[in-house]
């Protein structure tokens, strides 16, 4: 697989199963994922991760779009442990990595920190193994007076590689992170006054591109919840189309279908 750096540096820790350390948390996933049925295979997924937003790219658009930041828009790092369904709790942690990439672009210290504790809570739901946090999380919280080591820890976190195992529970958990990764971006752009429409208008072609690579994925995969709900939110979107006048209501639509309020 080629190498893939993109927000999508957390599949590696979503994918990463610990049966043995977390057997409590993985056989509630499993009974979460239990009714997942799925013909989705590896070279498929692979396709959809080459084609998300690289980190680089998105800050690019945030400039020539002439973002501000907005604490307000991103998902409430409260709420993560109120994440009970594994399902759930996946798509939230795609939320909150475009919203970790889109504090990092502001330099946001505390937001940053605060959002890597929240994904380590989401994480230890979905029962994987907390090396990965053991190697980074430490590093940020040891040098909150120090930006630029903090930056530089999110960025290699951002840049990491991701890798995608053949069962089917985690071929769920990967359409759930990326659902969640790709609700959260449209979101924060939708949610921005641009300055520059053309490269708005450039941004959400690309971003549809992704979107029908998506709808690709879920069709490959069925449930009698909440993955059957999205694919039926996630082909009327697109089906509507980039432009449509209901694209930012119909984002707010799938979003509160999962994030939790306080």
């Amino acid at each position: 697989m080629d190498s893939v750096k993109s927000y999508c540096f957390l599949l590696l820790i979503a994918l990463a199963f610990s049966s043995c350390s977390n057997g409590i948390r993985y056989k509630q996933v499993n009974e979460d994922f239990s009714n997942v049925e799925s013909t989705a295979d590896k070279s498929h997924i692979d396709s959809i991760l080459n084609q998300l937003p690289k980190y680089s790219e998105i800050c690019k658009n945030i400039r020539l779009n002439k973002v501000k930041f907005d604490n307000d828009l991103l998902l409430d790092v409260r709420t993560a442990d109120l994440y009970q369904n594994s399902k759930e709790t996946a798509m939230a942690m795609g939320m909150l990595v475009a919203d970790l990439g889109y504090a990092r672009y502001f330099e946001r210290v505390q937001v940053c920190t605060d959002i890597l504790d929240a994904t380590k809570v989401m994480a230890e739901k979905l029962a994987v193994d907390n090396d990965i946090f053991e190697e980074y999380v430490p590093k940020v919280e040891e040098n909150l007076n120090d930006e630029q080591v903090i930056f530089a820890t999110i960025d290699s976190l951002l840049d990491t590689n991701t890798i995608v195992p053949a069962e089917n529970e985690k071929y769920g958990i990967t359409a759930m992170f990326i659902c969640g990764f790709w609700i959260e971006t449209t979101h924060l752009g939708l949610a921005q006054e641009s300055e520059s429409s053309g490269a708005n208008a450039n941004s959400l072609e690309s971003h549809f591109n992704v979107l029908h690579s998506i709808n690709e994925l879920l069709s490959q995969l069925s449930d009698g919840d909440i993955i059957a709900s999205l694919k039926s939110d996630f082909s009327g979107i697109e089906s509507r189309g980039a432009h449509s006048q209901t694209l930012a209501d119909d984002i707010e639509a799938v979003r509160n279908k999962i994030i939790k309020t306080i």
